[in-house]
This record gives C-alpha cells, structure tokens and sequence, in this order.
C-alpha cells in the first residue's frame, strides 16, 4: 500500500490583530452626603421594622406560652420566646448603636 501525502492547506489571508479598545464608562457623579444620608435612612428603617416584627412575634410566643395547656405548646412557645427575645435585644443594642453614632458625627 502506498502512503498518500497529505497536504495542509495555508491560508493566504493575512491575520490581523484585532485591537480591542476599551472605554472607560462613567456615570454621573453624586455627592457623597447624598448617598450617605440614603443608606443610612434605609438601614434605620430595616432595622426599625424587624424590630417591630420581632418585638410583636416575642410578645405573642409569650402570650400563647401563657395559654397553651399542653406540655408539648408550653415547651415550643417558651423556646420561640427565648429566641425572639435575643433577636430583639441584638436589633435593640444595633439600633442604640445607630443612634449613638448618628449623635456623635452631628
């Protein structure tokens, strides 16, 4: 059997390096206190609202572990109030803190 020369086929074209241009996308500038005075409303009034919610839920596990009879509700509502409540101190002591340092910057 004979070996059949195989021939690569060469392009002519010649390649060309693309030159990638990038360009610097700017938006318009804000000031500084703007953006401040918008995250640090928001974070007030997150802060606000999951306490009021977990103050609520707190206040309800322990009214419903005041009138449940069963041993098996005593235990679940005692355990939920336990935790709602250290939710609330830390959302509690996180908003004393955001107070205090909203005091002290004015």
């Amino acid at each position: 059997m004979a070996k059949k020369k195989v021939r690569k086929k060469v392009s002519r074209k010649k390649q060309t390096k693309k030159k990638i241009v990038k360009r610097k996308i700017t938006r318009p500038k804000r000031s500084a206190s703007v953006k401040q005075r918008k995250i640090k409303k928001s974070k007030f009034q997150l802060i606000f609202k999951n306490l009021i919610v977990f103050a609520i839920l707190f206040v309800l596990s322990l009214v419903l572990y005041s009138a449940s009879n069963k041993e098996f509700y005593t235990y679940l509502f005692y355990l939920l109030s336990i935790i709602f409540g250290f939710i609330l101190l830390a959302l509690v002591i996180v908003l004393l803190i955001f107070l205090l340092l909203r005091f002290i910057k004015k």
